[in-house]
């Protein structure tokens, strides 16, 4: 029998399921998707046209990477490769990868990447540029030496979610106990602010080698919240600082797989602030396996299978482009695109549309 690859999978994400599912498909790999959330999976995948014998989709506590070793093995499975595109989830596939002998992360860097503090104390330990830091745990006091303003954060949070800046202890006191009393057992991280705008690094790692893919510039909305507005592919900014914020990502430690890595450009230079140690998402994702020659899902399966780092055609990959995101007032719903609009010099299509308020 051939041996399949195995997704470790959360919530039903379209990455997962119009991106590295279908990739993996076009391999002839079976493929063993591995999640808790099974039954919104075969709903969602039910239109597939992979068949049934080529997909299977288990239900297990996914966060448990013994539980997915136990159930691998009481299934007879043994995976060719093993990999996962969440957040939540990068420590426990390394982990399940390394004990099957696959290809993957180091556990212990997906665990420092995902946990801001210990991402924070190991760039402290190298010697990398950071902001001031400390972690407060629920209903603990403010410090009193903070250095406002400072950004206060879930130490394990996602993207900018929950994300504030604070300008005085009034204001974080608000923040900590409106927090808490939504999440009363999850710990904070609070950081000096940065001024500077922002940047992301996108890179490819096989083990031996990380390659810079290119990045984005952000535009973000004003604090203190933290909105993206805007991204564009390889801007002046992030192609300026490319090289530096290589430098950092590696240094950190990261070298397998994808790399979705975010800098602010601050007086002194550029500083790590977030590694997101899977892909880029918001559907970027979709946009960079148009954009970019080589594709994107399959060269990030490629590597979890043990292919080499191929190298990058810079010619068609310094394409650019830019999104948006309408940022709706209130409750507002989505219809149908207006229009679409085919940009057939890089092979994206976007679509327009008009938001309608919500009775």
């Amino acid at each position: 029998m051939q041996r399949p690859i195995v997704i470790l999978a959360h919530v039903a994400h379209p990455a997962i399921l119009e991106g590295f599912v279908p990739a993996a498909h076009q391999r002839g790999l079976p493929i063993v998707v591995i999640t808790d959330h099974a039954q919104e999976h075969r709903r969602l995948l039910a239109t597939s046209p992979i068949l049934a014998q080529q997909l299977q989709i288990i239900e297990c506590d996914v966060f448990n990477p013994l539980a997915v070793i136990e159930t691998l093995n009481g299934q007879g499975l043994r995976p060719v490769a093993v990999f996962s595109n969440s957040d939540h989830l990068q420590t426990a596939t390394a982990i399940v990868a390394e004990a099957f002998e696959c290809p993957g992360k180091d556990w212990r860097l997906c665990y420092a990447a995902k946990n801001k503090a210990a991402m924070r104390e190991r760039m402290q330990r190298l010697g990398l540029p950071g902001p001031w830091f400390q972690v407060l745990t629920s209903h603990a006091g403010v410090p009193t030496d903070v250095p406002f303003p400072v950004v206060a954060k879930p130490r394990e949070g996602v993207a900018s979610l929950d994300v504030r800046l604070c300008h005085d202890a009034a204001e974080l006191n608000a923040y900590c106990e409106s927090f808490w009393q939504q999440q009363p057992d999850r710990a904070l991280l609070l950081e000096a602010y940065l001024e500077g705008p922002l940047f992301t690094l996108e890179t490819l790692g096989d083990g031996r080698s990380l390659q810079a893919i290119g990045g984005f510039d952000v535009s973000l909305s004003a604090p203190p919240h933290f909105v993206e507005l805007a991204a564009r592919w390889n801007g002046p900014l992030s192609r300026a600082q490319r090289a530096a914020a290589l430098a950092q990502v590696a240094a950190f430690g990261v070298n397998f797989g994808v790399c979705h890595s975010e800098f602010i450009l601050t007086a002194q230079g550029p500083v790590l602030v977030e590694i997101n140690y899977r892909s880029i998402g918001d559907g970027r994702e979709f946009l960079l396996d148009r954009l970019l020659p080589q594709g994107w899902f399959d060269r990030i399966i490629a590597l979890h299978l043990g292919e080499a780092l191929s190298d990058a055609q810079p010619a068609q990959a310094e394409a650019a482009f830019t999104t948006w995101w309408l940022i709706a007032p209130g409750a507002w719903t989505r219809p149908a695109p207006a229009s679409t609009l085919n940009v057939k010099a890089i092979g994206v299509t976007t679509e327009q549309c008009t938001l309608a308020a919500t009775p």
